[in-house]
Parts: structure tokens; C-alpha cells; sequence
């Protein structure tokens, strides 16, 4: 498997996207330490961001342009679709891990939609989720971030029981450097 390293993170933090990602290896390499403990072949990435987190892993992109980039280089499969939408266009069970950091809390109330296929074509998931951010009225795009607790991700999730919580402190004094939950399921 061809996981992200630090020097690959620290080559995103150069590019013209760079200071957005700025504070994301403080969850990063907690997700890259729980794939690390599994067996895995079949991967997975949700909008992965400029760089997959398993970069030979297939990744899922929204039909809609994402203004925070989208991996240049990957040797996985892509496929375009609509988080929101069911189902999504894979068989049951067809992969070993799902990965979605920071993407569910952009599903448009359509979080339990996208859940169960989650639970559908994946035999485990890594999701992360922004935790208790608050202030999101300077820019409307941050309303989705916005006073996300446990209860709220535990109905976005089906209140399944995760086999892993873990919560990364705040990395920064921007909005978007607040803390977060990663979970992970064996389903």
C-alpha cells in the first residue's frame, strides 16, 4: 500500500492550496497509524483533497468542481459521483476500507444516505468530522462545519458503535484548524 508520508504532506503545504492544509498531519497521520494495524487490499478515498491518503486507492469525486483540489497523481480508480445519491456504483462489500476525512459534514442532510452505503460496500470505514467549531458566520461555506457534536454524528452514523474514537485538539486559531473525531468501524 502507498500511503501518504510526511514529506508528501509537507510538499502539499508548497503548492498554491498549501495553507489550507495547514494542521491536517496532526489527523492525518492518526488515520495513516489505524490503516497501519490493518490488513487491507481494496481502499476507497472520498474526496480525498490534492493527496489520497492511500494514494494507489480508488477515490470518489463529486461531479461538481472541488475548490480545495483533487489528486494530480493516484493509480486507483476514479469514480464520479455524488455522495448524496444512492446507491452508489459499487457491489456489496466490494472494498476493505472506506476513508472520508472531513467530507461528510458536506452531504446536505443526506449523511445517513451515505452512511448506509458506506456499511454497504465497505468491511471497515475512517471517517473524520469537524468537533464543536463554532463562528461560522464569516463565511457561508462554514455553516456545514458548524456545532457538529456526538449526538449529530451519532445520527449521521445510525448510532453504529465505532471500535475507535479518537479526537484531535484544535491545530490552529482559524476556523478551519478546529478540533476534530476521527471514527473508525469494522462493520
Amino acid at each position: 500500500m502507498n500511503l501518504m508520508t510526511e514529506a508528501d504532506f509537507q510538499s502539499l503545504l508548497q503548492t498554491d492550496r498549501g495553507e489550507y492544509y495547514i494542521g491536517r498531519w496532526a489527523y492525518y497521520s492518526e488515520v495513516i497509524k489505524i490503516i497501519n494495524s490493518l490488513s487491507i487490499d481494496k481502499v476507497l478515498e472520498v474526496g480525498p483533497g490534492m493527496i489520497p491518503i492511500i494514494k494507489d486507492a480508488d477515490i470518489m469525486l463529486n461531479p461538481l468542481d472541488d475548490q480545495y483540489g483533487i489528486p494530480s497523481e493516484f493509480s486507483g480508480s476514479r469514480i464520479v459521483h455524488d455522495g448524496t445519491v444512492s446507491p452508489w456504483p459499487m457491489e456489496d462489500k466490494s472494498y476493505d476500507l472506506v476513508i472520508g476525512l472531513q467530507v461528510f459534514e458536506h452531504f446536505d442532510n443526506k449523511q445517513t444516505r451515505a452512511f448506509r452505503e458506506v456499511k454497504r460496500i465497505a468491511k471497515r470505514a475512517i471517517l473524520s468530522f469537524p468537533y464543536l467549531w463554532s463562528g461560522a458566520s464569516d463565511k457561508p461555506i462554514h455553516r456545514a462545519h458548524n456545532d457538529i457534536d456526538r449526538q449529530l454524528i451519532d445520527d449521521w452514523t445510525l448510532n453504529v458503535e465505532p471500535q475507535k474514537v479518537i479526537e484531535i485538539p484544535r491545530t490552529g486559531s482559524a476556523f478551519s484548524k478546529g478540533p476534530r473525531l476521527i471514527y473508525y468501524w469494522e462493520f
